[in-house]
């Protein structure tokens, strides 16, 4: 076959961590890879791409996406194409857009509301097929979350449930791992994984086992009850004989868990030897960003967001959340960074703290995060503090740990909501920790080969004849990100072209097509 395109006189980095290679690459106009060497013929070729001076390597591959929705609503997704990501694994954190029932479908459909696309799709491969009608300009690939599964069978409540409803959800999760699923994703940290016992993530995890395919775990704690939490996602993994198990951004939150760190990367150096598949993802930031409802005590932090919003509209509960909030000596309220909220009274307040929020708004921190909460529960979303810069370091320097924005794809604009600014700088930064450690090419196994043999992207992540042509021309000298919490939407510097499925979708800094594919996961699940 005659190449469509060869990109000649490259620093080829292949993605599997070897020497680069000066050279040249040629792909076909089916989308792959054709030949990756030398001198390779170029008659008849009807394009050539001289990229003297710049590094040619696989698309980078988001493993911790939240653009489950948001690539439907915005495909151009320049926040991510302009980073180099070429691949999103979505569904994680235990929420993914599916499986769908009477029981969770008008919930999810106000929790993405502002999205503006309707929640029509049941299960997995109607999803997939509803996504890839939006032609997004990156591939995605998605779990099947824990938070979604169950609220299909049981709702968002605590209740109690018989071994009939256990069943359901296990069929459940069968069924979307058959159809493609990459894996399946909890978040229990959030309602209603939260009320989740060990013997009910066990069962779903047996679902798992046949399969190839990971366990990804948002886990009960990332600080006090961080070790305990390690314990409980290792040991179900190894009693289920899960394949994989990934940590998602695994970190250290609170100072005085900082010195945990150690302890942590020795279980799951241990799980390892017991024979475990083990890796994680992180972002290199040290603020976190999630809904700003998980500051929330109880019995308020125990509703789903749209109860909750709901909840608030009565004074005597709106009350009680300000004087509970003001009460709490575990959170300083005040230090928590509002990120975005649809709430038209505080949305030209993003970026700044609940504190100086109040103190341009005349009223206290609490009544600031009720306020918001009363208005955009599902939407409004916040940073936390608490990190240590040492240990996020050392975390990134794990051979076993990919590159995870955290966050949903979006445009320039702010019509979507506003990101933290890893959703636009989280590669380049990443990537300039690893390669100053490790050199360039550890660098990008890490944003590519590694992501793709974890969650089971066929032919993805390296380059070699046969593979998809999802590529990235940069300069890594340049590659670096000034988004920031006053100015998220900043594209990423450095990055000259990317191809995703041998189309040139992103060039001179903008988005000039959309090739992006829903990648269905076919390892065989029995």
């Amino acid at each position: 076959m005659t190449p469509e395109t060869i990109i000649s006189n490259a620093l080829i980095v292949d993605g599997g961590g070897g020497a680069p290679l000066h050279g040249d690459l040629a792909m076909g106009e089916d989308g792959l890879i054709l030949g990756v060497g030398t001198n390779l013929p170029r008659t008849g070729v009807p394009q050539l791409i001289d990229a003297k001076g710049l590094t040619l390597a696989p698309g980078f591959i988001d493993v911790h996406s939240h653009s489950d929705i948001s690539l439907m609503a915005a495909p151009d997704a320049i926040g991510k194409i302009s980073q180099g990501v070429t691949s999103e694994i979505v569904g994680n954190c235990g929420l993914s857009c599916f499986p769908v029932s009477d029981r969770n479908r008008s919930h999810l459909q106000e929790l993405w509301e502002n999205y503006g696309i309707e929640i029509s799709w049941d299960d997995f491969s109607s999803y997939a097929s509803a996504f890839e009608r939006r032609q997004p300009v990156t591939n995605v690939s998605s779990l099947c979350g824990h938070n979604t599964l169950r609220s299909s069978v049981l709702g968002y409540g605590n209740e109690p449930f018989g071994r009939s409803e256990l069943d359901a959800m296990c069929e459940a999760l069968h069924s979307c791992l058959s159809q493609g699923a990459a894996g399946f994703s909890t978040g229990l940290l959030y309602v209603p994984g939260k009320f989740s016992k060990t013997e009910e993530l066990a069962a779903l995890l047996r679902v798992i086992a046949p399969s190839s395919k990971p366990y990804t775990t948002h886990m009960r704690s990332e600080g006090d009850g961080l070790l305990e939490a390690l314990d409980e996602a290792i040991g179900i993994a190894l009693s289920s004989a899960a394949p994989k198990l990934h940590v998602s951004h695994l970190k250290t939150s609170g100072k005085r868990n900082w010195s945990k760190l150690g302890q942590a990367l020795e279980k799951l150096a241990a799980a390892r030897d017991a024979g475990l598949s083990v890796t994680a993802d992180r972002y290199p930031y040290t603020e976190s960003m999630t809904s700003l409802s998980i500051v929330l005590p109880p019995p308020y932090g125990d509703l789903d967001d749209v109860t909750l919003q709901n909840t608030l509209s009565t004074p005597a509960a709106f009350l009680d959340l300000i004087n509970k909030l003001a009460e709490n000596p575990a959170r300083d309220i005040g230090a928590t960074r509002l990120v975005s909220t649809a709430a038209a009274k505080f949305s030209e307040f993003a970026g700044q703290k609940l504190s100086e929020i109040g103190s341009a708004l005349k009223m206290p921190p609490a009544r600031v995060c009720a306020e918001i909460l009363r208005a955009d529960a599902s939407g409004a979303r916040a940073a936390f503090s608490g990190m240590s810069p040492e240990n996020m370091h050392d975390i990134l320097c794990q051979d076993f740990v990919c590159c995870g924005s955290d966050e949903s794809a979006r445009g320039l604009g702010y019509e979507y909501g506003r990101s933290h600014p890893r959703g636009f700088g989280s590669f380049p930064r990443f990537f300039g920790i690893v390669r100053e450690r490790f050199g360039l090419p550890e660098a990008v196994r890490r944003m590519s080969s590694l992501p793709a043999q974890t969650f089971g992207l066929s032919k993805r992540g390296f380059l070699a004849p046969g593979f998809a042509a999802d590529l990235v021309l940069f300069s890594p000298d340049e590659f670096s990100s000034t988004a920031d919490f006053s100015r998220p939407h900043i594209p990423a510097k450095g990055i000259s072209r990317v191809w995703v499925n041998g189309v040139l979708s992103y060039g001179e800094g903008r988005v000039v097509a959309r090739a992006g594919r829903f990648l269905r996961n076919q390892n065989r699940h029995p």
